[in-house]
């Protein structure tokens, strides 16, 4: 596969990227595994899955963005999503790329749309936060201009998950 065969993208309209609830839980177990290993903690997959299916509404709205990686023949590979805060910061969620995917510069497609239409939304920065345990995913992000931050209580994490949590922000 070339990363030119793959399109990333805007999606609007659910319909435009099947499998999404099914990479989530995927990205989500392996999450949660590692943090799990990495932290001692304890998160629930499928409760953190049931939050994002149910308020997915937040990432399609004028305030948020789904952004796909999808191949014609292999249908979506990666995705990312983000939402407004209260506060003008765009909080990133979900950035997970398939491992068949992997390596070719998906993730950093991906991030850069996202980052282009949190600029076009009038975001004042990016937040995120992933768990210390995706030591990839933290060296990642620092490649992209994060650096660490403190927890934004506007921020829909569970206050306590982020106590075990690498809190990074780019301002934008």
């Amino acid at each position: 596969m070339d990363a030119e065969d793959v399109a990333v993208h805007l999606v609007t309209d659910l319909a435009a990227a099947p499998g999404w609830v099914e990479m989530s839980r995927e990205y989500l177990a392996h999450a949660v595994a590692v943090h799990a290993a990495a932290t001692g903690q304890s998160v629930d997959a499928e409760g953190q899955l049931r939050q994002t299916v149910d308020h997915i509404e937040r990432f399609l709205g004028p305030d948020g963005r789904f952004v796909a990686a999808t191949h014609p023949e292999r249908g979506l590979l990666g995705m990312v999503l983000l939402h407004r805060l209260a506060n003008g910061k765009g909080e990133v969620k979900r950035l997970y790329v398939s491992p068949a995917a992997r390596r070719l510069g998906l993730a950093r497609r991906l991030m850069a749309l996202l980052e282009a239409e949190a600029r076009a939304m009038g975001c004042s920065a990016l937040y995120l936060d992933t768990s210390a345990g995706l030591r990839e995913a933290v060296a990642f992000y620092r490649t992209l201009g994060f650096e660490d931050a403190p927890f934004d209580p506007a921020s829909v994490q569970d206050p306590e998950v982020a106590k075990h949590m690498v809190v990074m922000e780019k301002p934008l």
